[in-house]
């Protein structure tokens, strides 16, 4: 009996560290692939960002940087599927009055834009490239937003 006592709690503790671990090295940001060369681009036009790829918005002195796709389970080109799917993609909007603002923008099928208003800004998600294909897996590098931001009024 003694015994039991002994180990339950050590148990518990390598359990936790298991999930612990599990949920850190299963974390979306794609730290592999280094894209450095920044986009230099204007309030109110659309762009196209590559993973890991910041756009620098001029005047207005912000950068936004094209993460990660979290999840896209669009329904292949050539098939047929119950749910149209979705497309997600991770962002982080620096300003000069606020840094490291992480948001998501999601894509449904039917949907041609996707907003989300952050620290005085409105940012667009207008597409996702490349559409999936059911005969080949999407490399995370061929991933491209076209987005745009301007100010909130």
């Amino acid at each position: 009996m003694k015994l039991k006592t002994i180990y339950l709690p050590i148990i518990i503790i390598l359990m936790i560290l298991v999930v612990f671990v599990g949920v850190f090295y299963s974390s979306p940001l794609n730290v592999n692939n280094t894209n450095t060369n920044p986009v230099h681009v204007s309030l109110n036009t659309s762009f196209q960002l590559k993973i890991n790829q910041t756009g620098i918005v001029e005047p207005a002195n912000i950068n936004i940087t094209f993460l990660n796709i979290t999840e896209d389970s669009r329904c292949p080109e050539g098939t047929v599927c119950v749910w149209p799917g979705q497309v997600k993609a991770l962002f982080r909007l620096d300003t000069q009055q606020s840094q490291g603002n992480l948001f998501n923008l999601t894509l449904n099928s039917n949907e041609t834009q996707s907003e989300k208003n952050i620290t005085g800004y409105s940012v667009k998600l207008f597409s996702i490239d490349p559409y999936p294909e059911s005969s080949k897996r999407t490399s995370i590098n061929r991933y491209e937003a076209t987005l745009s931001i301007k100010t909130m009024d």
